[in-house]
């Protein structure tokens, strides 16, 4: 009866250890932070800078890649903290440096953000900027919207020159 009761506390013992070993394996690798790729680990990430507007913080950011051209896509090696991960950060990087490509908004109330890129992080508030950031929407214009301004623009001038030599005209 004795040793009965001795088998019964081992197994108990063993399935209680297994069930510690098998939850450390699960949770292990969500709170591990894996380990960049060679090519990950050439990135660095740049805040350029940060500027109040509209009650909120804009932060423009950029990256210099020593390496040649690579993916990194959103994740431990590619994300910031806190959440969400994905701000709207490039997973293809070119080499050289790169700036302004993209910006995040963040709330004055919302702690500070951290971009993690390649192993390597940066932490907003950036620097003040010179100028405030262009709302993406003009910035994303280029010459094409100088184009659609200058032939608005012109296009009144010639209408109302046209309306004018009419009215002398009659």
């Amino acid at each position: 009866m004795r040793g009965h009761r001795w088998r019964g506390g081992a197994i108990g013992a063993g399935v209680a250890g297994l069930g510690v070993l098998l939850g450390a394996v699960l949770v292990a690798p969500a709170g591990a932070d894996p380990r960049p790729s060679p090519q990950a680990r050439q990135l660095t990430p740049i805040v350029e800078c940060s500027a109040a507007r509209d009650g909120s913080t804009h932060t423009v950011f950029g990256y210099d890649n020593a390496g040649g051209a690579t993916s990194v896509a959103i994740g431990p090696s590619n994300g910031f903290s806190p959440g969400p991960a994905d701000r709207g950060q490039p997973t293809q990087f070119v080499a050289g440096t790169r700036i302004n490509v993209f910006t995040v908004v963040a709330q004055p109330s919302a702690p500070r953000l951290t971009w993690t890129l390649g192993g390597r992080r940066v932490q907003t508030p950036g620097p003040p900027c010179e100028s405030t950031p262009a709302s993406s929407t003009l910035a994303n214009w280029g010459p094409i919207g100088a184009i659609v301004v200058v032939t608005v623009v012109l296009g009144l001038l010639l209408f109302w020159r046209t309306r004018r030599l009419r009215t002398r005209a009659a």
